[in-house]
């Protein structure tokens, strides 16, 4: 009676496995039919049993499944996982683990080789909705599995990703990560100007300005006529604590691009900081030739002139003779309506921009007892400002 108890055990026992693999071959088979539902639903199922946990075929088959709800076209079943990719992913891993025999390598090469594109293109996809991150997940997979042993007879350096990977990095604010990939890309030569350009960019973003600024240099000297090149080196310069290191770079760049306002504006910018106001208002008139609908170089342009005035009026403010006050007051007056079509032109080029509204007010208000049409444009931009709140 004993021996038939323990017959019966082990053949209960030996029922209950196969049932658990026969999920995975029903999963399989649901696979082979496009039932990608019931295929998920059986490998879910047969892959939770202690039996199937050690079993290597299990999680090719789940890695098939996976991958084939990602590559699917279809919104039902790719609406089974939100990232079934990774799933795949880390069930070939285990499948490899598992595999004693190497029975698992040819077919998990197979499908591996298949998960570049597909990381790629979710690496992408990614990327275009904004998530950095996700991106930056995705880029890494594929490099991970191009640096397989299993590809190493013709592995590829993927410089393309590298540099990707970089910019997803970089976009996440993974500053470390960004550094990583853009030096990768620098060593192998990638992208030239841009990978040394966006490199000092996350290295000083990073705490690291002296590095920053070696590769600043370096990436100019490879690259002198590069224009992302010099606006970094301009940018760097410009905010930093040396902005007359700033003249001799947007100087390059104009000779190279004369026709750019950007930067004749960025010019003016630097005159305006170092107090060339005579030669940043020059700077800002040629910006807006050229780019008559570029808004900064008018309200730049605009303030420089109000403050003029603004000084005009401080010095007349001191002066203590009724009559010669008086006479100067005038002119002052007459500065202040030299200075408004400057924000008045800003205005139509960016309407309702509240510090040339804020500004244009408090000139209609000095100006509001000279003339009556003064304090009437004053209320039109106080009510403007106030449907702006």
């Amino acid at each position: 009676m004993k021996k038939l108890s323990l017959i019966l055990l082990v053949l209960l026992s030996f029922s209950a496995v196969f049932a658990q693999k026969s999920k995975v071959t029903g999963a399989q088979n649901f696979l082979n039919s496009g039932k990608l539902d019931k295929a998920k639903e059986a490998i879910d199922e047969g892959i939770k049993h202690e039996k199937c946990v050690s079993y290597a075929k299990a999680y090719l088959v789940k890695g098939k499944v996976y991958q084939g709800i990602f590559e699917s076209p279809l919104p039902v079943f790719k609406d089974l996982h939100q990232n079934p990719l990774d799933i795949a992913y880390a069930a070939y891993l285990k499948a490899l683990e598992l595999d004693a025999k190497g029975k698992m390598l040819k077919p998990v090469k197979s499908q591996m080789t298949n998960m570049i594109p597909d990381y790629t293109n979710e690496a992408v996809n990614r990327y275009n909705r904004k998530d950095f991150s996700g991106a930056l997940n995705a880029f890494e997979k594929v490099l991970e599995i191009q640096a397989m042993d299993m590809f190493k007879d013709n592995q590829v350096i993927d410089t393309a990703v590298i540099f990707n990977a970089g910019l997803a990095a970089q976009k996440s604010e993974n500053y470390e990560k960004a550094i990583k990939f853009y030096k990768q890309s620098i060593d192998y030569n990638y992208m030239g100007a841009k990978s040394y350009a966006n490199l000092a960019n996350v290295l000083k973003k990073n705490g690291n300005e002296d590095e920053a600024v070696k590769y600043l240099h370096k990436g100019f000297e490879l690259y002198p006529n590069d224009a992302e090149m010099l606006v970094e080196l301009i940018n760097y310069y410009m905010f930093g604590g040396e902005p007359e290191k700033a003249t001799e770079y947007l100087d390059k760049a104009i000779a190279l691009d004369p026709n750019n306002a950007s930067f004749y504006s960025a010019k003016g910018m630097l005159c305006d900081k170092i107090g060339e106001s005579d030669k940043a208002i020059e700077m800002y008139k040629k910006s807006i030739e050229l780019n008559p609908n570029n808004f900064n170089p008018r309200y730049n342009l605009a303030i420089i002139e109000a403050n003029k005035v603004s000084e005009l009026h401080k010095e007349t403010n001191e002066i203590v003779n009724a009559k010669k006050y008086n006479e100067a007051m005038k002119v002052v007056y007459a500065e202040y309506e030299k200075v408004i079509p400057y924000f008045e032109e800003a205005l139509q080029v960016r309407p309702n921009e509240k510090n040339s509204l804020l500004v244009l007010k408090e000139i209609y208000f000095k100006l509001r007892n000279q003339k009556e049409m003064y304090m009437e444009k004053y209320n039109e931009v106080k009510a403007q400002l106030d449907g702006l709140e």
